[in-house]
């Protein structure tokens, strides 16, 4: 879990924050057409040519089994495949290399795979090579940084090549199952007998080949010739010849090479945007990190009083707060799970933040109690002037609260090991709501855990114990009411959520969970 919150943190410091591609409901089918897809049609699509989109910092590492960052996660979009995909704009599932997948029971799930899927290599992609995976994954031994977050450990897994079968039994109930399992990028056979090979390449069977590695700078792409196993049984056809991911650190660099035709796709999210939006760029727009202020719990801190919590949170003007988090292009949360994907409709936020009250933030700060907030500053402006509104605000109400802004690595360090630290704005989005339970409840990081502002809720708990016994969206009410309650208790402040535009300049596409979506990149011609 420390290693997931570092992804996420990494993530909100200079890359699109979508954690989780995949999911899928118990007894769903695949379907025909999608969001991330249909907007395609209309376009004329030139079926050769180059398209070079924006990283926002060097992969580092390509084996998609050895990292959680999001650019190398973009990277293995284009050359492996999930075993189904999860949309954005309602969380559609649609197949990949599986083209049925079944919950059987709160602990088991089965895929089965389509037929006639090779590799980069022509091998076949089998129901043994996708147990080997996630085996590999599953493994503590393998230290993994998805384990835990995408895989559980030790699951048991039989496959059955000639029925194309792959059952996964957990070693405890999930309610999302899939959501985790089936957000691993499956490698394929001579990638998992000869790891070291994946560290600078790739051995997938995804629509691209990996032809060339320029570490820092760029990597080269080419189009693989009879692929129709993409999402919702996507193909080839129509795709560029060659896609060139460069590496370009700095959003005004990248805004520059957008406009003067250097990049064809960037993700920009700072001030930039303004110029490229009014440049009348394609756009496609993901929601990014979500502007959530913890609250330190533990002994010796002013937070592990309840009274002096709800103060925190009622000194705060939250909209204001989230206005500027997102320079006004946020939108509020309804939910701590990331709502382009949430597997539970509702709002756990209405009605249950305790609302701006100066009057009663004083008397609650009364002694002028110090505050230490925390923030990445590596994290982009917004962080910095949302976090400076607090600090004037919570002063305002009585408090002697002072910033200190860090790296991302000295923040980790900060929220699991020091622990020096009294409110923090750490964004973490997740795709299910399962993937919080660590943090919001359970053992301390001196106990092993990931409960970094030491929250003991019991409205909480129960309402978690009660979700993880239903299967699927079943649970859905003990969800959002299990959050209803971190919010009432002022364990964590949801303010709005990120956005993220993606710019096109001579090219469409569609998203996924990481940004484009591969399979639906197109380039135009002008009529």
């Amino acid at each position: 879990m420390r290693k997931f919150l570092a992804a996420l943190l990494a993530a909100s410091a200079g890359a699109l924050l979508v954690v989780g591609l995949v999911a899928a409901a118990p007894g769903a089918a695949s379907s025909k057409s999608s969001s991330g897809a249909r907007h395609l049609s209309s376009a004329r699509a030139a079926a050769s040519g180059t398209v070079s989109v924006a990283l926002a910092g060097d992969p580092g590492k390509l084996d998609p089994q050895q990292t959680l960052l999001v650019s190398a996660r973009q990277l293995a979009d284009f050359t492996y495949d999930h075993l189904v995909n999860q949309l954005p704009g309602g969380g559609k599932i649609v197949s990949g290399l599986a083209s049925k997948w079944k919950v059987l029971s709160p602990t088991a799930v089965r895929f089965t795979l389509r037929k006639g899927i090779t590799c980069t290599d022509g091998t076949k992609m089998t129901a043994g090579v996708v147990k080997q995976n996630l085996a590999y994954v599953g493994d503590p031994k393998n230290s993994s940084p998805l384990l835990n977050v995408y895989v559980p450990p030790n699951p048991k897994i039989v496959a059955n090549n000639q029925k194309r079968t792959v059952t996964i039994t957990l070693s405890q109930p999930n309610p999302f199952p899939l959501q985790g399992l089936a957000a691993v990028h499956i490698i394929c056979a001579h990638g998992l007998a000869n790891r070291n090979s994946l560290l600078h390449g790739a051995d997938g069977s995804g629509p691209y080949k990996l032809v060339k590695v320029s570490p820092g700078s760029k990597y080269t792409l080419a189009l693989r010739k009879g692929y129709k196993w993409g999402p919702n049984g996507a193909t080839s056809k129509g795709m560029p010849a060659k896609v060139v991911l460069k590496v370009v650190n700095n959003e005004t660099t990248a805004a520059n090479l957008l406009l003067t035709g250097g990049l064809n796709v960037a993700g920009v999210t700072g001030p930039d945007r303004s110029r490229l939006e009014k440049a009348k760029l394609f756009k496609r727009s993901l929601l990014a990190e979500p502007g959530e202020l913890w609250i330190n719990e533990n002994k010796g801190h002013p937070g592990a009083n309840a009274k002096v919590r709800k103060g925190i949170v009622q000194a705060l003007q939250l909209g204001q707060f989230g206005k500027v988090f997102t320079s006004g292009h946020g939108v509020p949360q309804k939910q701590l799970t990331l709502q382009t994907f949430a597997p539970c409709g509702g709002n756990s936020v209405a009605g249950n933040v305790p609302a701006h009250n100066e009057a009663a933030a004083r008397s609650a700060l009364s002694g002028r109690p110090s505050l230490k907030l925390l923030f990445p500053n590596d994290g982009g402006a917004g962080f910095s002037s949302a976090m400076a509104l607090a600090q004037a605000q919570l002063n305002a109400a009585g408090a002697s609260a002072q910033l200190d802004g860090m790296t991302t690595p000295n923040l980790q360090a900060a929220l699991f090991a020091t622990g020096d630290w009294d409110v923090a704005l750490v964004p973490l989005g997740v795709t299910s709501p399962v993937q919080l339970v660590g943090f919001l409840s359970g053992p301390d990081p001196s106990g092993g855990g990931a409960n970094f502002a030491g929250i003991n809720n019991a409205t909480y708990n129960k309402d978690v114990a009660a979700a993880m016994k239903k299967p699927g969206t079943a649970g859905c009410t003990s969800w959002l009411a299990a959050e209803a309650a971190i919010f009432k208790h002022a364990d964590l402040v949801p303010t709005s959520w990120n956005t993220a535009p993606i710019f096109g300049k001579g090219v469409k596409f569609g998203l996924g969970g990481e940004g484009v979506a591969p399979t639906t990149l197109r380039l135009t011609k002008k009529k």
